[in-house]
């Protein structure tokens, strides 16, 4: 077998946490703040030394290790996703993404067929790029097309992993997540004034930028705030994600990961910290989709009467305790009313649509466009919040039929999981369904800025293993070569 075959020899599950198998991902977080010390103290002079041995270093863990490589993903997007290499105006996500992408092709696995969701993938980072060649290729629109294929075939190149290798990384991801959860509530709270940014200064994290970022209906750079109407500030969390909308997201993929991937109180002190978090962001995207989900499994998912009252009661109970909160009730109040600037930019938004797309369906408008390349512009021109008609506006109605192949994929996948026997994986199928409803309509993350499609990536890899686990838990004749075993017990 590959080498990439033989590091991915199943562990026991209970052995996560040992050093062993932190070590790799530490190694791999602390090189690039190494790399930032030797830049610092010995200068530019020594840049491309230190280049070299990266390179070597780089070709070591891809040929040796390439485990490693999904192990640094899971910190950086958990942790730090928008952070830069120290020294180096590179974005840090960009070389284990490419990384991992590259170990997946590498060391293809030749019993492991492609999903039809794999495929779906696939066949949009294809019909994209036909759409950028039909719209003319550009230095700065090869360079977005590239990063945006690369976070999105993330999902298929995590589907090349074992099952205990795939729940290594999920759980990396949300023990970290919930960390960065943590402190986004100690940033709302005790540290209002973020001076703990400060450590990661050399990772880009710049806490002098949030002065210019305390403006109301901005909302996008670093942790912000909502002027209520009463005149009070209230800090949304944001924690390293720079904006509370993409915190919402992250922490929202994080908390029904939790729910599959650990168990016990473990999992119940984790499903709160992610709760807790969700609301204090103020992303209504994500709190909309929250509700949403829980709701859909209240409604399809088949449970004794005696918990179904119990699921009520507790969700009931979640949703007084929300709007007892005075800023959290207002901020989803208004969405319902005519003062919310949100909601009025959305749909301007929306009635500017066609009068741009006009000869443009086909193809769309392009990729290398203001834009798209700076958030000030974004904001500027209001641009549409809304992912599957960004695919139209960016890359024309082939590539918006071939996003929603993906979505309509994944929500059947979502829909059996949310009639599954398993409490857990139907959670994960409803609260999917209800993103593809809610955030998707509400929010164009998921399109354009690359973490957030990474982390929409890494949500489709963990649907594809939960449908996985679950038809090998009703049949396990029905899974192929590499089919996964039954999940984690709910």
């Amino acid at each position: 077998m590959s080498a990439l075959a033989a590091t991915m020899v199943p562990v026991n599950l209970h052995r996560d946490l040992r050093l062993s198998h932190i070590l790799p991902a530490a190694i791999v977080a602390g090189c690039p703040l190494l790399v930032w010390l030797v830049l610092d103290y010995l200068g530019a002079p020594t840049l491309a030394l230190v280049g070299a041995m990266a390179l070597i270093v780089a070709i070591y863990v891809g040929l040796w290790h390439p485990l490693w490589l999904y192990w640094g993903l899971a910190v950086v997007l958990a942790i730090i996703p928008f952070g830069y290499v120290p020294g180096v105006h590179l974005p840090l996500y960009l070389p284990f993404e490419f990384g991992v992408v590259l170990a997946a092709i590498l060391y293809r696995r030749p019993e492991a067929p492609l999903h039809r969701l794999e495929i779906a993938v696939i066949t949009l980072v294809v019909v994209s790029g036909i759409a950028l060649v039909a719209t003319g290729v550009s230095l700065a629109s090869l360079s977005l097309y590239v990063r945006w294929a690369i976070v999105t075939l993330v999902a298929v190149a995590l589907l090349r992993l074992s099952k205990e290798d795939l729940e290594r990384f999920g759980r990396i991801f949300v023990w970290l997540s919930a960390a960065n959860a943590i402190w986004g509530m100690l940033l709302v709270t005790v540290d209002r004034n973020q001076k703990s940014f400060a450590i990661l200064k050399p990772f880009g994290y710049d806490i002098s930028r949030l002065e210019d970022s305390v403006r109301p209906g901005l909302g996008n750079t670093f942790n912000t705030y909502v002027i209520t109407t009463t005149g009070e500030k209230s800090l949304r969390l944001g924690g390293t994600w720079v904006g509370a909308n993409g915190a919402g997201i992250a922490f929202s993929v994080a908390l029904v990961m939790c729910l599959i991937l650990f168990s016990g109180w473990t999992r119940s002190c984790m499903a709160i910290i992610f709760s807790v978090a969700i609301l204090l962001t103020l992303s209504r995207q994500s709190i909309f989709t929250i509700f949403v989900g829980f709701t859909l499994v209240l409604i399809f998912h088949t449970m004794p009467a005696r918990s179904a009252w119990q699921a009520w009661g507790s969700f009931a109970l979640l949703i007084v305790g929300a709007l007892s909160v005075p800023f959290i009730r207002e901020r989803i109040l208004v969405s319902f009313g005519s003062s919310d600037i949100s909601g009025v930019a959305r749909t301007a938004s929306l009635g500017d649509f066609p009068g741009l797309m006009s000869g443009h369906w086909l193809f769309g408008l392009g990729w290398a466009r203001p834009e798209f390349l700076s958030g000030a512009a974004s904001f500027e021109m209001n641009l549409i919040s809304n992912a599957p008609l960004l695919q139209i506006y960016r890359g024309g109605v082939f590539t918006f039929l071939a996003f929603m192949a993906v979505i309509l994929i994944a929500c059947v996948l979502g829909y059996r999981a949310l009639r599954s026997d398993s409490l857990p994986f139907a959670v994960y199928g409803g609260v999917f369904i209800a993103f593809c409803i809610v955030a998707l309509n509400l929010d164009h993350g998921v399109t354009d800025v690359p973490q957030t499609t990474l982390c929409f990536s890494v949500f489709l890899a963990f649907l594809l293993y939960v449908d996985r686990s679950r038809r090998s838990a009703s049949d396990p004749t029905a899974a192929d070569t590499r089919e996964m075993p039954a999940a984690v017990a709910p």
